[in-house]
C-alpha cells in the first residue's frame, strides 16, 4: 500500500476594518440620505472631516426639501454613543426640530431605533453638541431626521463620540 502525505499550506490575507475605540466614531463609514439636492450634496460629505459650512464648496450634504428628510450612517460596529456633534450649513435657517435615533435597525428613517435626542436645533453656520440621554444609546446605525417637517436637511459635519460595546 502506497501512502502519500499531502501537505497543503493556505495563506489567507485580508484587511479588516478596525473599530474606532476613541475619537470620532463616524470616520470612514458609509452614509445615506433620503434624497440628493444636487451634485454637491452627497451624504458622505457630512463625514469628510471638513467643517467648512459653505455648501457651495462641496463639503456638506443636503437633501431636497421634502417631508421628514433623513440622513443615516452605518457605523459597522456596535457603540454606545454619548455625544453627537452636528455642524449646520450657512445656507438656509440651520437645523430646527431634528431627532437623532441610534439602534440596530437599518431602516432608512431610523424608525424603531432608540431616541438619542429630540428637538435638536443648530443655528445656521454653527455647531452644537447633543448629549444622548440618560446614559448614551447603543447601536450600529445612527439617523438624523426632521420628523413631520417639510424642509431640506443640510449637514456640513456630523461626529459621534462614545465607546465600542459589542453585543
Amino acid at each position: 500500500m502506497d501512502s502519500r502525505l499531502l501537505l497543503v499550506f493556505v495563506c489567507v490575507w485580508g484587511v479588516a476594518k478596525p473599530h474606532h475605540s476613541t475619537g470620532n466614531l463616524l470616520a470612514t463609514i458609509r452614509a445615506t440620505q433620503s434624497s440628493l439636492l444636487d451634485f454637491r450634496g452627497y451624504a458622505l460629505n457630512a463625514i469628510d472631516r471638513n467643517t467648512d459650512t459653505n455648501y457651495e464648496t462641496g463639503s456638506c450634504s443636503s437633501t431636497k426639501a421634502e417631508t421628514s428628510p433623513w440622513w443615516s450612517v452605518d457605523m459597522f460596529y456596535h457603540y454606545r454613543v454619548y455625544v453627537v456633534k452636528i455642524t449646520a450649513g450657512r445656507k438656509g435657517a440651520g437645523i430646527r426640530g431634528a431627532s437623532i435615533l441610534i439602534g440596530d435597525s437599518p431602516a432608512v428613517n431610523g424608525n424603531g431605533n432608540a431616541m438619542c435626542a429630540t428637538d435638536v436645533n443648530v443655528p445656521s453656520g454653527e455647531s452644537a453638541f447633543v448629549f444622548c440621554k440618560p446614559k448614551g444609546v447603543h447601536g450600529r446605525f445612527m439617523t438624523i431626521t426632521l420628523p413631520g417637517k417639510t424642509a431640506a436637511l443640510l449637514l456640513c459635519e456630523v461626529e459621534a463620540f462614545g465607546s465600542h460595546e459589542p453585543h
